[in-house]
């Protein structure tokens, strides 16, 4: 079944404690391979299943070294809307942008514990997803809860550039080559520096 008609914009959405070239990856690979109009990098003002964070701000700033494309961009939409929960910004965004075609861009490690988010069949049934390949995560996430579930609902990955095109819940993994460089890995340095 296929979606609206308007622009086709990828939410990547995270901490970006700190942003770094494996986020870059996933965003250049989702508006590459997904033939995405725009990706907007979503600053989330403090993800619920993490501890305390640097202000949304100073972690944007990580996002600005990345040197984006123009077709992508750093929005705190969530800030200004006060949405704590992806379900909940989905909701908004879809009420504000109606004819917007939406593609929620995670990478494979979200996608494995995405079943301790809030609703996360409601994101499923809201906007088609991406799932792009992470280390350490591929196998664990293509064999999880949540892939699971959402089998009958797959793209096969040959056909992820139509996935803007197509109604929720639909969602397709990508297999690309990985990019080893996680936040966590860029925190640890740093603390033993």
């Amino acid at each position: 079944m296929m979606a609206k008609s308007g622009p086709s914009i990828g939410l990547f959405g995270g901490s970006f404690n700190p942003a770094h070239a494996g986020h870059r990856h996933v965003a250049d690979a989702g508006l590459r391979e997904l033939q995405l109009d725009q990706v907007w990098w979503l600053v989330s003002p403090q993800n619920p299943l993490k501890s305390a964070q640097p202000s949304a701000s100073d972690r944007a700033k990580t996002i600005d070294n990345l040197d984006l494309p123009y077709a992508m961009r750093i929005s705190h939409i969530e800030t200004r809307l006060k949405t704590r929960y992806t379900v909940d910004l989905l909701c908004q965004l879809r009420a504000q942008y109606p004819t917007t075609r939406f593609v929620y861009m995670i990478g494979s490690d979200n996608l494995a514990q995405m079943p301790r988010w809030k609703d996360w069949q409601t994101v499923f049934d809201m906007v088609p997803v991406a799932v792009i390949a992470r280390p350490g995560a591929p196998l664990k996430a293509r064999l999880g809860q949540v892939a699971r579930q959402m089998a009958g609902s797959r793209l096969p990955e040959q056909q992820a550039h139509a996935l803007k095109d197509c109604s929720a819940p639909c969602w397709t993994y990508l297999t690309l080559p990985l990019n080893s460089i996680s936040s966590s890995a860029i925190r640890a340095k740093h603390t033993a520096n």
